[in-house]
């Protein structure tokens, strides 16, 4: 009898999926668990790669000017770096720190301000980063090859067993993007080619250098015109772009008035006192439906004139953006 039931007890299988299952689950769960901050692991390190890539390109993109939106590229044409910044505000003294191996201009980001004109280009890609993401921005001028640099990490919260097998209790990104002004570089090449010949010999190093002056942007400027009036914006704009007024029907029936129409079939219109309901209501759906049309004009830009300093009447921002999308240039007369 006492050797039956030791039989029984060896052979009985009651209680094999528990003591499985308290095993195996844990395991599954691990593994879960693991695979869950691996693949959030690798999803941020892709993110701060993007990151990085991201603000070097605007940064070497928008290099030629700092005061070029980093986003957009937009910037009022007055506002300039100079005429000669790629000799004075560019890093050239990166030539002679190559034999030393250290011609490069380096920057924290994200950082307030900056003491140099290129280390506050490399600052403005503070702007591009969301908080938890610092680094460094790095410009190189090597003459034939000019490179922005921009090294990103984010900190990343893990169990101490998954920081001891990837090594690293951070995400990092590093990008290299080249400065590139294929505009500068057709114009040098046509200058050397057609010049180089023609003042060789025939001026001294104290003339060349005296050659090498900023221009007096006040210069630049051209006489001031004084706009009162609507009608007057409209005779200034005609004779700004040499358009001509017209009359023009839209697809539903109703009658536009072009101030200026252009030899390019560019339609202008002044503003001087409308406000912006009037714009909407009124001005706005005509222009869309000859926009629409594609063959009476084949664009429209209106143009604000201020009636004093402190900018009354001029559209809002979200309005510019709206009519952008619309396909209507908008033009800010001072």
């Amino acid at each position: 009898m006492r050797h039956r039931r030791l039989l029984c007890i060896r052979v009985s299988e009651e209680g094999s999926f528990t003591l499985e299952a308290s095993l195996v689950f844990p395991l599954i769960l691990l593994c879960t668990v693991t695979l869950l901050f691996v693949g959030m692991y690798a999803y941020q390190n892709v993110f701060v790669q993007q990151l990085a890539r991201t603000a070097a390109e605007r940064l070497a993109f928008t290099w030629n000017n700092s005061h070029k939106d980093l986003v957009t590229g937009n910037y009022n044409p007055s506002e300039t770096d100079g005429l000669y910044w790629r000799l004075t505000h560019d890093s050239v003294t990166d030539l002679f720190g190559m034999l030393s191996g250290s011609g490069t201009t380096e920057v924290i980001i994200p950082s307030g301000s900056a003491s140099g004109h290129v280390e506050n280009k490399l600052a403005k890609s503070s702007t591009l980063l969301p908080p938890g993401v610092t680094g460094t921005a790095k410009y190189a001028n090597y003459l034939f090859d000019h490179q922005v640099e921009v090294k990103l990490k984010k900190s990343f919260l893990m169990p101490k067993q998954l920081k001891r097998w990837l090594e690293s209790e951070q995400t990092t990104g590093r990008a290299v993007s080249h400065v590139i002004e294929p505009v500068e570089l057709i114009r040098l090449t046509d200058i050397t080619r057609t010049y180089f010949k023609a003042i060789k010999g025939r001026i001294s190093p104290q003339k060349a250098r005296d050659a090498l002056v900023e221009p007096i942007q006040d210069n630049l400027s051209g006489p001031s015109v004084s706009i009162q009036s609507e009608r007057q914006a409209a005779a200034y704009l005609k004779s700004l772009v040499g358009g001509r007024e017209v009359i023009l029907t839209t697809i539903s029936g109703k009658s536009r008035t072009v101030d200026a129409l252009d030899a390019r079939g560019i339609g202008h219109q002044a503003f001087y006192n409308m406000t912006e309901f009037q714009l909407r209501t009124e001005q706005m759906p005509k222009d869309i439906e000859l926009l629409d049309q594609r063959t009476q004009v084949k664009g429209i830009v209106w143009h604000f004139f201020k009636k004093d300093a402190s900018g009354k009447g001029m559209p809002s921002n979200s309005f510019r953006k709206e009519l952008e999308r619309k396909g209507i240039v908008v033009v800010i007369h001072n």
